[in-house]
């Protein structure tokens, strides 16, 4: 017999699976018996364990270095009645899920524009005033300039990344407003992604480059 055992907050239970070994079992099975369990829609249910977010239901869990009497961490909040009504289509919880999981994402993402956007956008503006002068691409960049690329390659990547996210979240043609939800979702982020694409073709317009 083969047994996890599963944190969710401060509740703990013991699975059991008899007569098999973790090779066997594949994630998206304790996925649904931790749903039957908990009643947290799949779709907002994450497993942790050992500090990595197990992501392929298909796996085994094996895969993910679990042991015998492993700890796994389980992640999601049980919608109340009031809420599924309320914020979905047709009071489907699944599509709550979806709702939650994308306002989360993009949550993180304005939160991180709005702590360093507006800090780059300034050092570009003195940036730009400072008149720089010739730029030798050939070499190393100075430190002004390569601070500017920095934050650049870092805040589009963040922006890149959570586009991805967006993209991979499925939505059901009838969750309407998981569909509508996430399209307004990437036409925020892609607006704060040209944003800051903007900001940099400003400083890179100031360059007046030399070769090496």
């Amino acid at each position: 017999m083969t047994v996890v055992n599963i944190k969710w907050g401060r509740e703990k239970k013991v699975i059991e699976f008899r007569d098999r070994i973790l090779a066997d079992i594949k994630l998206g099975e304790l996925r649904q018996m931790c749903h039957d369990w908990t009643k947290v829609p799949l779709g907002g249910l994450t497993l942790i364990y050992g500090g990595a977010t197990m992501k392929d239901d298909n796996a085994p869990l094996s895969c993910f270095g679990i042991k015998p009497n492993g700890l796994i961490t389980m992640m999601g909040t049980k919608p109340s009645k009031t809420d599924i009504r309320t914020l979905t289509t047709h009071g489907d919880p699944e599509e709550y899920a979806l709702i939650r999981r994308i306002q989360t994402s993009l949550q993180k993402t304005l939160d991180l524009v709005a702590e360093h956007v507006p800090k780059y956008e300034q050092a570009a503006q003195e940036y730009i005033r400072s008149d720089p002068g010739p730029v030798q691409l050939s070499g190393p960049l100075p430190p002004a300039r390569k601070s500017l690329q920095d934050a650049h390659g870092m805040l589009s990547e963040s922006l890149m990344k959570s586009l991805l996210v967006f993209d991979g979240v499925v939505c059901k043609q009838d969750f309407e407003v998981a569909r509508a939800t996430r399209r307004e979702a990437v036409k925020e982020t892609q607006r704060l992604l040209d944003k800051v694409d903007e900001i940099n073709a400003q400083v890179k317009a100031c360059d007046r480059t030399v070769s090496g």
